[in-house]
């Protein structure tokens, strides 16, 4: 079997002690970096202004996957669901269209475009198409649109914009792939199950069958917590969102948190119908939460009398990104939290045999010190 491919994400502060990103990765055993587009250059911007100096900039970092810009409440955005409400939650339909580029849609897909054009350009090895919906600030407004129509939202997203690619030339057989990441929990919704993935692969037209599924076990974690008056762990989630699976994973492991993780993401990543569709494992982990911060994308309790006495957009915005930074989207080592790193380490080798395509990402980005983060998750795994 091939040598497994890996990946890290790329923060500018990681290589403050590193002569260049090249040695970083031979150092580390990596294959190349993924980078965040709107680190690059704002989603607001056109890239190809500033074409050439970003393809530098790309190589000289070792880019090899290239993760999209992303805006909230795409749902609302692009198919004019409940548009009135959006306009309400950003105050305005000029604060709408300023910050979605225009009111059609138009600026989005350019962009995306724009950003998969060179991600061709780089020879990357994939495009990481992350479609979210979740809220400007996070925690202040539940959602009011049912989680079926975001998910066909999704889909619908997903096809037109490999019809779009498709129209202008850009998606062909050479090109790198397009990978769909799983939205978290709690706080977002979009494709986030396997029975998520097996509705959008049952209605999806993709000619040169790009689109593979981007699994990130972190967002995965998000959706559950440990009870602490009925002392398991359980899905913390409203009753409308738990599957009869999900019952029933509580009542078998739900007295052995790490077990009923580990379960968790068995049932979705190691699905039989979707297992070579899997184009990447983004690999952390997260702790194990005894407090449901967001239900249904809303802050619960007094944490959302917090957020609302907060005098500005700013002030709110900060709080929530704090919250979803130290208990949900932490992308903490592995083996810092719930997750065992020898079942990590026995299903990506499941993964293989069925897949030998598949690739690692170590998905370590909000760590303050993301190389002793990596150091640590690689020595926890045995991928070699």
């Amino acid at each position: 079997m091939n040598k497994m491919m890996q990946y890290s994400t790329y923060k500018a502060e990681l290589f403050a002690e590193y002569e260049s990103v090249d040695k970083f990765c031979i150092e580390y055993g990596l294959d190349g970096m993924e980078v965040f587009m709107d680190d690059m250059l704002s989603r607001n911007q056109d890239l190809f202004d500033h074409k050439e100096s970003i393809l530098n900039k790309l190589r000289s970092l070792n880019v090899k996957r290239i993760h999209c810009s992303y805006w909230a409440y795409p749902t609302s955005f692009l198919t004019k669901n409940n548009f009135k409400e959006l306009v309400e939650r950003f105050g305005s339909k000029e604060k709408v269209a300023h910050y979605y580029g225009d009111l059609k849609g138009d600026h989005m897909f350019k962009r995306w475009a724009q950003e998969y054009q060179i991600a061709s350009e780089l020879n990357a090895q994939t495009y990481i198409f992350h479609l979210i919906d979740y809220a400007p600030i996070d925690g202040k407004w539940e959602y009011t649109i049912s989680k079926a129509d975001i998910q066909q939202a999704m889909i619908y997203m997903i096809q037109q914009f490999v019809i779009y690619l498709f129209d202008q030339n850009l998606l062909t057989k050479e090109s790198p792939l397009i990978e769909v990441e799983n939205a978290g929990w709690g706080l977002e919704h979009g494709l986030q199950t396997a029975e998520d993935f097996q509705l959008m692969y049952s209605q999806l037209y993709d000619p040169f069958q790009k689109v593979k599924i981007g699994w990130d076990l972190n967002h995965l974690l998000h959706a559950i917590g440990f009870d602490k008056g009925k002392k398991c762990s359980r899905f913390f989630l409203p009753d409308s969102e738990i599957i009869p699976h999900m019952v029933e994973l509580e009542q078998k492991y739900g007295t052995e948190p790490k077990v009923f993780a580990q379960k968790w993401l068995e049932h979705n990543v190691l699905d039989s119908d979707l297992i070579k569709q899997v184009g990447c494992l983004h690999i952390s982990d997260c702790a194990l939460k005894t407090t449901e911060f967001f239900r249904n994308g809303k802050l619960t309790g007094h944490y959302y009398d917090s957020i609302v006495a907060l005098d500005s957009w700013d002030k709110q915005e900060n709080y929530g990104v704090d919250i979803v930074l130290s208990s949900y989207d932490s992308h903490i080592p592995l083996g810092d939290g719930i997750l065992d790193p020898a079942s990590i380490n026995e299903m990506i080798f499941k993964i293989r045999a069925a897949n030998p395509d598949l690739v690692i990402l170590h998905e370590l980005k909000n760590n303050t010190d993301q190389a002793a983060a990596l150091r640590k998750q690689l020595e926890r795994l045995d991928l070699k």
